[in-house]
This record gives C-alpha cells, structure tokens and sequence, in this order.
C-alpha cells in the first residue's frame, strides 16, 4: 500500500510540466553551492538531491508543494515553506561535534551495501567497458574569499628611532578591489578521451587557454587532479594515492555509517553512507560520503578528501548519471582546493576545479591504429582554436571576473616576461640555470669521494635560444685529492621529437667505477638515493673516451640507443692483467677498447604526452621496466685489445597491496663471453668498507639498492645475477598520532663465477658462486625532514660467505626516504 501511494504522488506530481521549481542551495556561511542535498516533498520519501553544483529541479506547479525538506550530512535540517519557481535554500552548518558512535552486536548494516558495491565493481567500473569516448569542458580558478577581509583604511602606529610616525593602511582595501573585478588565475580546457580496451587510452587537448602564459601543458594540471572514476583500488589526488573505501576487506579499515536515504525512483534507493578510518591505520586514508544506488549497487554520488592534509587539503566530488540501462558514468568531477601554509593579508587562497562530462558514448566501434598511444596528445592548434571551442562547450558563459582575470594577467605576463620566468623555473627543476644563451649545471659544481676528494666544477650546455634542434655543451672538474682535472663534451642533434631520433656524440676525460655495468639507458641516480655508495668507491678507472650514436624510439614504448665508443682504461692502483701468456707473460694496467653498444627500454605501462612544442614527455611511476644490451668488443679497431660479446639483462616491478604494502622486486644479470681485464667485469654492487683493516659496521648510510654488508670491491665475476627484495610495510605495523615510521624489510642475493681469476694480479678476484646473501629490517622515517625522512637499517650476512666473526656480519646504517 505504501510503495502504491509513493507511486499515484509521482504520478501526480509529473502529470503537468507547464511549471517546474528550480533552484540552488548554498552554505549560509560563504555562499558556496552544496552538492547532492536531500530535498523530499511534502513529508514524503518523493523527491531528489541537487547536482554537484548545487542546484535542483523539479516538474511540477507550485500550488502542489506545500513544503520541502532539506538534509544534508554536517548541516543543519530545515523545512522549507515558501514555495516559488525559483529559490536560493540556504543551509547552516551544524557547530556541535558529532557523537560518538556506538556499535551494537551484529552486523552493521552499511557494511552488507559497502559489501554489495565492491561485489559489483567491474560491473559498474567505467573504465571495464570494451570502449568508449567522451569530451569533457574543465576550468580552474584560484583566488581569495575577500568576504572576510576587513577592508576599512585606518592608521598604523610606527615607531622608528624613538620617533612615532603614523600611516595609512590599505592593503586590504587595495586587494579587495582588485579580487572584486578579477581571479588571482583562471584557466579552461577542451579534450576528447577515446578508450579502448585493454591498452588504447588518450586523451587529446582540443582546446586551452591559461591566464598569463600560453603553455598547453598546464591541461594535464586538471587531467591529473584526480582519478577519472572511484573505482580504482587506490585513488589518486594531486598526484597522491589514498586506498578506496570500495575495495575488498575495506570493512576491517574504514568505518562505515549509514547517515541517510534517498530515492531517485519508486524502485531505486540511494543509501548515503560516511566513511572514515578506523583507529591507528596504516595506510593512506580517505573520508567523506558515498551514494550508494541499489541499482547494480552503483555509486551515483561521492564526496571525499584526504583524512590527514597539512599544506594543501582538496575535497573531490563525483556525479555519476545512468548511460544506457545498467552503466553509471561519471557526468561531472569537481575539486575545492584550501591551501591552509599560505595567506595573503591574512586571508588564504583557495582553488576550485569543475569538469563536465558531455557527448558521452558507450560501445562506439574504434579501431586500435586510429587511436595514439600517448596517455595525452596536445593538438597543434589547442592554444590557436581556443577562444572558438571554448566557447561551444562551456556549460555557462565566463563571468565577467573570468574575463578580467584573462585579460590582467595576460597584459601582466606580457609586461613581467612570465613566459620566459616560467621557462627558466622548468628549466632550475631540471637541474640547470639559464644564462641567456646557455644552461649552467648545478650537479657539476661541488662533490666528494674518497679518490677525489673535494671536486669542483660547471657545465654549460647551449639552450632554445640558439636552437630547439641543436645542443652542444661541455664541463670540467678539479680533484683536490687525486690533483687532476675531468673534462668533456657532448651534442645532440634532434631529428624528430615525437620519435626521439637523435645524433649524439662527445668526448670525456673521466674516472669511472672499475667492474660496474653501465646501461645506456638507465635513469640518472637520485639525490637521496643511491648516491651515498659513490662517496666510498675505492676502484676507478681513469678513463678517456670517445663516441658517436643514435637514440630512436621503435614503438612509443621502447627506446632505443646504438653508439660505437672507444675508449682507453687505466685502473688506479696496482692492478694487472695478464694480456698475453707463455713463458713470458705481459702484465699491463691500461687498455684500448672499441665497442658497438645496442640498448633497448621497454616499458609496457609507460605514460606519455606528445605535443608540438616539446615533442614527447614521460611522466609518472612506470612498472615494469625491461632492459637489454649487447656489447661488442671490436679488436684491432682503432688499436682495440680485446675482442669479446657482453650481455646486460635487468628488470624491475613494483607490486602495491592492501595488507603487506608496496613490494619492489627487481633482477640484474650479465656475461662476458671472453676474457677480459676487471674493467670490463662485473663487481658486486657493494656499500662497505674496512676501516683500518676492520669492516664498519656503524655510522654508514645505506643505498636503497645494493649490498649492505658485502665490501667493495670484495667479490668481482665474468658471469653473475643478483635478485633484490623490497617490501615496504609503510605504516601498516605501528602509528601513533604524528609518528608513523615506515618498516621496510629487505632480501638480497647474488651469485656469480669467474672463469680465469689468475690473469688478475693485485686485485681480490673471489667469485660467489655458492651465493651471497643479505637481509635487513629498516625503520625509515623516523625523522621528517623537508623532502626526505632519516631512519635505522640493521642488516645481517649469512649463507657460504658469512664472515668469521658474528658480530662482523651484522651492519646498523643511517637510511634515507622521499617524504612524498
């Protein structure tokens, strides 16, 4: 009989169309739209939620509604009377805390729809669809609430010298005029994503325009906002991953509350639930409300923001509408960024983002070779067309404080150079500073190792304004341990951008580490990690080389790099090779090498944007990673010495998990097929050293990828593999309020052989070829610095080469981790 009568009201309710009441609810606070508000009718379960803007409409005549009632979680209910075609609902936020909650026996109940929706996840998961397309309107603004700005000019006591002095003060009113009549920034974009499963996905800038520059770039600024759809196990916030409440075991992490519910029909029931964390997670969490539909158990509606934010917090709201009979598909992302460390005259800045889903279409027939393997393709003319599709697809007009902020700071950015100062902040990140024509080097100028010493030094490398095609560059360095300068050269020659076809060759006088495997194309080490073994390195080669060659990508994917070098070897020290036998063996320390080099990078997952002005840019974490090389040792090239074949092999992935963290795994692998000097070898990468003749075992600090307990230089192979182990617990194991240190626990193993060790004379030449291995246990930020947190290592050596002594085989080290 209910469900009868919920039926005949609807009826009755949409049975004329001549009127329709619309409106808007806003916070009575700062007059910002409210999305997803209950709004039932009469005392009924009849009704609707506004959209994600805040607004509302229903189809039918005012003399039908007596009353409306208005409910949203955190603001206070209210009952709304005065009826008209078009109303402004304002509602208060509640100022008492919330109670806590107590939980009965049995089951919760939100738990059987949280249960329900990750049940149906790929069903309802946009992105599991075979192919799609849409086009999406986004904008941005960034500004200041001038409403709470005192604007009245009054007098400022100044004493200076014993003298009091009095001034005006109208900051305030100065800024607030300003913000009145325009933004601080304002941009807009156009794309077209085309999806098609499993691996075709872009998304094309049609069209952008930013406030002040004109650099097509800052589209991917929105883009990568956050996740397109909450259905991802994690989500993603300005670049942030937070574990979604829709997941799998979600229950035992967050909790759950059913805070209301909705019906958008006589059939469908919308479940609005809270989530929050649970007490002493260890993980990155989320809260804030879902809009749970009983229809495929979907989500309609979502609202959500990080549970811990210092700087910058951002809420995220999603609206989902129904494409088809049983697909929800997001229709509009938005995003309110508070920015809570920067204020200006008091008063602090605030972002907020609207995309708008349109022209959406679902099982459209694409074809695989029509659509670009870039994640992002910037059209040639996004910036040129901007004003023309701008205009077709903003879903309201710009406002007149729009306009002006496009208009002031364009004539700002023309005046003040912006473009270029942008340029040469890009070009800082990158580790250089432009000096009109050149780019100087910041990595060359200071270091130290124990051959060296202190090292001083430059580079400079020409830059766009000579040419975008071309590039040649140099440095030099000075030892003041080893009292000898390191030189060299480079150039590149740009053949084609969205391929990477190059022409590189230079020249270097350097030192390099004895026995160390060098992949062409393996990223630079970082600042934090990895570089702290440099300082210790006891063997080096003084080495002068030559080269020539040429990058090219094959496919978007995999990156290639041939070149042909020759170079002359001579280890420091009183290492040598038996370079011929008999009677009377010849024993020598320098070498002549002429090498042909093939390497190649493939990287399935890899994310990429391809634009006119920069060609191709790789951004983001990409795993796996592949890496092959050959290299073929030429004699008699060049007074060659050695001819021989060498493989390089290597791998490496991450896997993320809910329960036991992020696991890193990777593998490393080589031969030489002939003999040849301990340059050419291959050492085990170690990072311990003996100290007057005993193995430090305190006050080091560890690398995140070698061996922590074996010496330098302490075992060397012609043939060897070494496997490494991460699992990074993060704080899974233990929190407590703002001390969450990250446990990471470490395996690491390696064997290898050497065929011929009497032909290296002066030198350890012992081979692990019954294994060696470590393990460790880190607690690694213990201590927050600005970019980087320092903890404990401990590490032990076991197996065929454990050391005599046990205490020996136990290393405690200072570690290192990015706080991001």
């Amino acid at each position: 009989m209910k469900k009868l009568l919920l039926v005949l009201l609807s009826l009755s309710l949409t049975v004329s169309f001549a009127q329709n009441i619309q409106g808007v609810v806003i916070d009575s606070d700062d007059g910002s739209p409210l999305p997803f508000v209950n709004i039932t009718i009469n005392g009924t379960k009849v009704g609707a939620a506004t959209d994600i803007d805040g607004k509302f409409s229903f189809p039918y005549k005012v003399e039908q509604v007596q009353f409306l009632d208005v409910s949203y979680i955190g603001f206070e209910k209210k009952r709304v009377t005065e009826i008209s075609e078009t109303m402004t609902i304002k509602l208060k936020e509640q100022t008492s805390e919330l109670a806590e909650v107590t939980v009965l026996p049995g089951e919760n109940p939100a738990h059987r729809i949280i249960k329900n929706a990750v049940k149906n996840k790929k069903l309802n998961d946009p992105e599991k669809i075979p192919s799609f397309t849409y086009k999406t309107y986004s904008k941005f603004v960034a500004s200041l609430n001038v409403d709470s700005l005192d604007t009245s000019i009054d007098t400022v006591n100044i004493e200076k010298e014993d003298t009091a002095y009095a001034r005006l003060d109208s900051s305030n009113y100065n800024l607030s005029s300003y913000l009145d009549k325009q933004h601080l920034f304002f941009m807009e974009s156009v794309t077209k994503r085309t999806y098609l499963a499993p691996s075709r996905d872009n998304e094309t800038v049609l069209a952008s325009r930013t406030s002040g520059f004109k650099n097509p770039l800052f589209s991917l600024f929105i883009t990568q906002m956050q996740t397109f759809s909450f259905y991802n196990d994690y989500i993603t916030i300005m670049g942030n991953e937070y574990l979604n409440p829709i997941t799998p075991g979600s229950t035992s992490r967050y909790f759950f509350i059913i805070e209301d519910t909705t019906y958008n029909s006589t059939s469908d029931t919308v479940f609005i639930i809270s989530f929050r964390p649970r007490p002493n997670y260890g993980f990155q969490p989320l809260e804030g409300l879902l809009y749970i539909n009983s229809s495929n158990w979907a989500i309609q509606n979502v609202l959500a923001h990080p549970h811990e934010a210092e700087g910058l917090q951002v809420t995220i709201e999603q609206q989902y509408k129904k494409v088809g009979d049983h697909t929800w598909f997001p229709s509009q992302l938005n995003a309110e960024l508070e920015f809570r460390t920067i204020q200006i005259n008091d008063v602090k800045p605030y972002g907020k983002m609207r995309t708008y889903i349109k022209d959406i279409n679902i099982g459209e027939k694409l074809k695989r070779k029509e659509i670009s393997r870039a994640t992002m393709t910037i059209d040639d003319d996004a910036v040129k067309n901007a004003d023309t599709l701008l205009a077709q697809f903003r879903v309201n007009p710009i406002t007149e404080r729009e306009a002006a902020t496009y208009k002031t700071m364009d004539s700002i950015s023309k005046a003040e150079n912006l473009e270029t100062k942008l340029k040469i902040l890009t070009t800082l990140f990158r580790g250089y500073i432009p000096f009109y024509f050149v780019d100087l080097g910041l990595d060359k100028i200071l270091r130290y190792n124990e051959y060296e010493g202190i090292r001083l030094g430059g580079s400079a490398y020409t830059n766009s304004k000579i040419s975008d095609w071309f590039k040649i560059g140099g440095y030099i360095g000075y030892g003041f341990g080893d009292e000898d300068f390191k030189y060299g050269w480079d150039t590149e020659m740009t053949l084609d951008k969205y391929s990477d076809l190059k022409l590189i060759g230079g020249y270097q006088y350097e030192i390099f580490e004895s026995g160390r495997p060098d992949f062409l194309q393996a990223p630079r080490a970082s600042i934090f990690n990895d570089n702290y073994r440099i300082i210790k390195i006891q063997q080096w080669d003084q080495t002068t080389r030559y080269w020539a060659g040429v990058t090219y990508d094959v496919l978007p994917k995999i990156h290639t790099t041939v070149k042909f070098q020759r170079e002359n070897r001579v280890m420091v020290g009183d290492y040598f090779y038996q370079f011929e036998g008999g009677e009377n063996p010849v024993w020598q320390n320098g070498f002549n090498f002429s090498e042909l080099i093939a390497s190649v990078k493939y990287t399935p997952t890899e994310k990429f944007i391809e634009g006119p002005d920069f060609g191709k840019l790789t951004y983001g974490k990409n795993y796996p990673e592949f890496y092959f090389q050959y290299t073929r040792g030429m004699a008699d090239v060049l007074n060659s010495d050695f001819e021989y074949d060498k493989i390089d092999l290597k791998f490496q992935h991450q896997f993320r998990t809910v329960r036991i963290g992020t696991i890193t795994v990777s593998a490393q692998a080589g031969a030489v097929l002939s003999d040849v000097p301990y340059s050419k070898l291959f050492a085990g990468r170690s990072n311990r050293n003996l100290f007057n003749g005993d193995a430090i075992r305190y006050f080091a600090v560890a690398d995140r990828n070698s061996f922590e307990t074996m010496l330098m230089n302490e075992f060397v192979s012609d043939q060897y593999i070494q496997l490494f182990y991460r699992q990074d617990l993060k704080s899974l194991l233990f929190r407590r309020n703002n001390f969450a240190p990250h446990i990471e626990l470490v395996t690491r193993a390696a064997w290898g052989s050497l065929r011929r060790p009497e032909l290296h004379q002066n030198i350890s030449v012992q081979s692990f070829d019954n294994g060696f291995y470590e393990s460790g246990l880190e607690l690694n930020k213990l201590y927050q610095l600005t970019f980087t947190g320092i903890g404990l290592g401990v590490y032990y050596r076991y197996g065929p080469y454990q050391l005599s002594d046990s205490i020996d085989n136990f290393v405690v080290k200072l570690t290192s981790k990015f706080s991001f």
